[in-house]
């Protein structure tokens, strides 16, 4: 990997993908082998400072063949309501992995170089302007001129908003720190629900060995995670326990409204496509850059970089996970107005065989499939949160 250096030439090249997670990192291996692909990432190292829990479905990790960076198994959860009540779920296969999300980015660094993408640590794009054959980029570490560009620089990006494509609609905040502590039972996560807890989202618990991930998010308007994450502690017994690192970064969620101009696509947290939900962007991300990556193809061929002919890029990731988004993100808007009461409420009802049976086949990539198997097994819900229901099944 290289880092940039000031030299005072101005780089040059037919793709710029400005973020080196594994968003940018994926597209810029999709593409490298026909177009002059740089990845600039403005930290130092790619996959530092991490700002991510690290569970992900098992897919995501067979997109860039990092097994090696796979700590745990999960296929099970204990959900905490706030009124004391724990409901166990019990999967029959694998239904997430906890990895090493340094070891995973610089995996996915590794599959763009290997490709024949140059990528550049330390060099972090400050500001885009359109010139009359393309884009300039002015980095940390001089210009860069280019026919086109991905925009793929997380949830602060400055790009989508200089070029007019706006920002994300809704942010949490998140807090998460690694604790030497053995879960008891290595092969679920704990999930906390509540106001008190984590307000407008939730808190949670992964076993990693003899690390315990413990972390929550709350709503921007709701206060910080560093004014709860310390109950969370003291309640389960934890805060007295080493943290052994800490980290906390933001979530933006409710993509933009439009992915794509003249020579620019934008993916990612950039974008917006975290699941409202459980605020995962691995899997949304990835994907969209590969179709990134698949568009730019297409329109370099056809010497047709144009808003309409990069539009096919929002197209494709809408097929794939755009419904998903939208119901979720419906979800949340009424999941912020509930209160404790209402979470015992759907606690009592789900606690039974038939509906833990269903939400123990659930897919963290597509949460909201579960919908209408759940109100089947469980049609009291309707009592308690109707117009979460209606949005679930209006999808």
């Amino acid at each position: 990997m290289k880092y940039a250096a000031s030299d005072g030439k101005r780089m040059k090249c037919d793709v710029l993908v400005a973020g080196g997670g594994p968003t940018g990192c994926f597209a810029a291996a999709g593409m490298a082998g026909e177009l002059d692909v740089r990845l600039l990432e403005e930290h130092p190292r790619i996959g530092e400072p991490v700002q991510c829990a690290g569970l992900v479905t098992p897919r995501v990790v067979e997109m860039v063949s990092a097994s090696d960076a796979v700590l745990n198994s999960i296929d099970g959860a204990y959900i905490h309501f706030p009124g004391g009540r724990v409901i166990e779920l019990q999967g029959n296969e694998v239904k997430a992995v906890v990895v090493d999300r340094g070891e995973f980015d610089r995996r996915c660094a590794a599959l763009a170089e290997r490709a024949g993408a140059e990528v550049l640590a330390g060099a972090k794009v400050s500001s885009v302007e359109r010139t009359a054959d393309g884009l300039r980029a002015m980095t940390t570490k001089g210009d860069v001129d280019c026919r086109a560009m991905l925009a793929a620089d997380g949830y602060r990006s400055g790009i989508a908003r200089s070029l007019g494509l706006g920002s994300a609609r809704d942010l949490v905040r998140g807090l998460e720190v690694d604790l030497r502590v053995r879960a008891e039972d290595q092969r679920k996560v704990r999930v906390f629900l509540g106001n008190d807890v984590a307000p407008g989202f939730f808190a949670w618990a992964i076993p990693c060995g003899d690390l315990t991930r413990v972390g929550l998010c709350v709503s921007r308007d709701r206060g910080t995670p560093q004014d709860h994450l310390p109950r969370l502690l003291e309640a389960q017994g934890w805060s007295g326990a080493e943290r052994v690192r800490t980290y906390s970064g933001a979530i933006p969620l409710g993509h933009l409204p439009r992915t794509y101009a003249d020579r620019l696509l934008v993916a990612g947290d950039a974008a917006g496509m975290a699941k409202p939900i459980s605020g995962g962007g691995l899997f949304t991300g990835m994907t969209a850059g590969k179709l990134a990556a698949e568009t730019f193809i297409e329109a370099f061929r056809s010497g047709d970089l144009s808003a309409e002919s990069l539009s096919r890029y929002e197209e494709g990731w809408k097929a794939v996970f755009g419904r998903e988004l939208r119901s979720s993100y419906r979800v949340r808007k009424v999941f912020v107005r509930m209160c404790d009461r209402d979470l015992d409420r759907a606690g009592v009802r789900l606690d039974n065989d038939r509906a833990k049976a269903v939400l123990a086949t659930g897919d963290i990539d597509f949460p909201t499939s579960l919908a209408p198997g759940l109100l089947k097994a469980c049609p009291s819900l309707m009592t308690i949160a109707p117009l979460l229901i209606f949005r679930l099944l209006w999808r």
